[in-house]
């Protein structure tokens, strides 16, 4: 055995062995990074793997039976006499070295997961441990992923989300499907999860996965459907177009068929055949690229001023986009809420209404017009007191609804507007609702917790609000006092005191929190107090003042809180200028016509109250 040992090590056999198993492992390597990119098929790693594999013995004899000398390949002659153990040179020790690297990266890897999504490549993990089969997961239930942005820069993202959120937009409208929602899918970009980790996390089956690589001419969309329970690709397929308008919206349409044809046998039979068609709102590349980039921005509610020049850009290069006035307006007035501007409320709102209404005049079953345009009259009622059409706002929010049942903005909104007139039963379904369909849409979850604390349901109320700090969903814009209080989280309490947009440094921050635990007794001094530390640092009109001191010193202010109903207003509410907000409002007049939310009765003539 020691001579057949020998005699291995004198034909140059283990270091021929050492080297095709690095090289072998390097080529499977570069195979599965660049496989997408290069449109390799599916079973392209496969394919090199089992070709590797057989030809390592076939290398070994050659190994065994050939040398390399000077002169060229000679057949190896066998030895006179036992050679002995020769000692390692330096060439032996490099194969050692990377042999120990191979063995060591790829248990890594083995540990890890075979498959992993976001490695920048859009391929699709394999051997990732499939989920369970289990009742709570819909057959017909999938998740749209960001498409991988494979372009030379990195910085086309907005892109391959744009391809993915329209075909989401499409398979929603699909009776039957079950679709997990954009902000719950997209929070998986670019982690380090398999396809089975991220099904199971979103609740679904199935999942679709791309990429997306763009140059001056031409796009490469690529796309495969995997059913997360065994692993297995449904379908796949890739796209070389030229990077046109219509070329874009053809394959967004044909992915879109192709999904709905591989999960028609997961739907109901009695399901009428799904119509799937993506609609072209643009026939110019370059309005649809800055229209991307915008809509991005504006999701994710970050950088409206920019939103609005990206928008106003692919306007002048299509004068007909009606989805980029409606977003154009949505941006104007979300600038408000999200945005430091000098710009008066009057200015935003007339301009935001202009927009809607233009993308209206193009498209009349344009949802987010719609929406923006009753939120809009909803707004400068609730901020700056003018009477409003209540039937009339909520009549468009629900034709929004119609055409888009799952436009999150819309429904939040219209929660919203049901909570400013106190049907709260009517904003919380509207929240839940919401909830079900974008999970991690944050204001929808600040909306709900202060809805179930309003309704007396406050252990519901801060439950919700603990869930949302864990799930790193509140925008830390927004706090209710009065159910932290009530909970004695008296540090969370006095830390919001002294945010910058309340009462930063007020010194007496702490007796504002023993306040709230004694509401019914009399705090008129402490309240006027601070109203003047916040007329003096310049804050009496942010409305987190008006929540934190009107339960306080209710008749000291002419300020209204933004949201009416919670428990420490009993006092507010009881005033002449809460039932003189209400008639103002046209809030009174909905009430007399559709009739008065539990918490509050009709009087004699044009009287009521509310408890």
């Amino acid at each position: 055995m020691n001579h057949f040992l020998a005699e291995l090590r004198r034909r140059n056999v283990f270091r021929v062995a050492a080297a095709y198993l690095v090289a072998g492992w390097l080529v499977m390597q570069v195979v599965a990074t660049i496989g997408a990119a290069a449109g390799l098929p599916d079973w392209a790693d496969s394919l090199v793997l089992v070709l590797l594999i057989g030809a390592f013995p076939i290398v070994l004899f050659i190994a065994w039976a050939f040398e390399l000398t000077p002169e060229g390949t000679k057949k190896t002659e066998a030895a006179d006499a036992p050679t002995g153990f020769k000692p390692l040179g330096p060439s032996d020790y490099v194969l050692i070295a990377a042999m120990l690297a191979v063995v060591v990266i790829g248990g890594a890897q083995w540990a890890r997961g075979p498959g992993v999504y976001g490695d920048g490549a859009g391929r699709v993990p394999t051997g990732a441990t499939p989920i369970p089969e289990s009742p709570e997961v819909s057959d017909s239930s999938i998740a749209v992923l960001p498409f991988a942005d494979l372009s030379p820069e990195g910085d086309q993202a907005y892109f391959g989300d744009g391809i993915a959120e329209e075909i989401l937009n499409v398979l929603v409208r699909i009776d039957g499907l079950d679709v997990a929602s954009r902000t719950s899918a997209f929070q998986y970009r670019g982690e380090a999860y398999s396809i089975p980790e991220i099904a199971e996390g979103l609740n679904v089956r199935h999942v679709l996965e791309g990429s997306v690589r763009t140059d001056s001419a031409t796009v490469r969309i690529t796309a495969q459907l995997i059913d997360a329970r065994d692993d297995r690709h449904l379908w796949s397929d890739t796209f070389d177009r030229p990077l046109t308008a219509g070329a874009i919206f053809a394959v967004q349409d044909e992915i879109a068929t192709a999904i709905v044809e591989a999960l028609r046998g997961f739907l109901d039979e009695s399901v009428p055949e799904p119509v799937v068609a993506v609609a072209a709102v643009t026939d110019d590349v370059d309005a649809y690229t800055l229209y991307l980039q915008a809509r991005s921005l504006y999701l994710g509610r970050r950088d409206l001023g920019q939103v609005m020049d990206l928008l106003d850009q692919a306007i002048a290069r299509d004068p007909g986009f009606a989805q980029a006035y409606a977003i154009r307006a949505g941006a104007t007035l979300l600038l408000v809420e999200y945005s430091e501007t000098s710009r008066p409320l009057e200015d935003l709102h007339a301009e935001a209404a202009r927009f809607a209404r233009h993308a209206l005049d193009i498209d009349p079953e344009n949802a987010t017009a719609m929406a923006v345009l009753a939120n809009s009259q909803a707004f400068q009622s609730r901020l700056l007191g003018r009477w409003a059409d209540y039937s009339d706002i909520i009549a468009q929010f629900t034709r929004a609804l119609d055409f888009d049942p799952h436009d999150g903005s819309a429904r939040n909104w219209r929660g919203l507007v049901y909570l400013d007139m106190g049907y709260l039963d009517l904003a919380l379904n509207d929240f839940q609702v919401c909830m079900a369909q974008e999970p991690r849409y944050a204001p929808r979850v600040e909306n709900t917790y202060d809805t179930l604390y309003a309704m007396g349901r406050a252990e519901d109320g801060f439950a919700t609000y603990r869930n949302a700090l864990n799930a790193g969903l509140v925008t830390g814009e927004w706090l209710n006092f009065g159910m932290l209080a009530h909970f004695r989280e008296d540090i969370a309490f006095t830390q919001a005191v002294n945010l910058a947009s309340v009462l930063p440094r007020y010194p007496r921050a702490g007796e504002i929190y023993e306040a709230f635990l004694n509401l019914d007794e009399n705090h008129s001094e402490l309240g006027a107090d601070a109203w003047r530390y916040a007329e003096s640092i310049g804050n009496t009109g942010e409305y987190m003042v008006a929540i934190l001191l009107l339960p306080l010193d209710p008749s000291n202010s002419s300020q209204n809180p933004f949201i009416y109903w919670q428990s420490e207003l009993h006092a507010w509410r009881q005033l002449d200028r809460f039932k003189d907000r209400m008639r103002q409002t046209g809030i009174l007049d909905h009430w007399r016509e559709h009739g008065f939310p539990p918490q509050c009765r009709a009087g004699e003539d044009d009287d009521f109250d509310c408890d």
